[in-house]
């Protein structure tokens, strides 16, 4: 049961780091020299570090979590990363990709209940 909490904040990091990569490329100047670049893109770094920490909770979760179960639960993430685009970003919500977020949490819950 551990290992199912394990997964879940491997995917909450690999969602924020997702974000992170977005707020920071949506600030990256189109000008300046490449330290001014680095330095307004630390975001990006955070995402990468994020990523990375997601990784090494993802590979101690495999040890003892069949690979089906678990991998599926990554789909967990796209969800997130949905809500945060319309909170953090305004993105537009379609009626279309609602239903496509329905049929995601949906096949989540099945796996889930496997």
């Amino acid at each position: 049961m551990k290992d199912i909490y394990i997964i879940l904040l491997s995917v909450l990091l690999g969602a924020v780091g997702q974000i992170a990569f977005k707020f920071g490329a949506v600030r990256i100047p189109d000008t300046g020299s490449l330290l001014v670049k680095m330095i307004t893109a630390w975001p990006i770094f955070a995402g990468l570090g994020l990523y990375g920490v997601s990784t090494l909770l993802w590979i101690y979760a495999l040890r003892t979590v069949e690979l089906s179960y678990a991998y599926p639960l990554i789909s967990l993430g796209y969800i997130l990363v949905f809500i945060a685009s319309f909170f953090l970003f305004h993105e537009a919500i379609s009626l279309l990709r609602l239903g496509g977020l329905v049929l995601i949490l949906t096949g989540i819950i099945l796996v889930a209940n496997s």
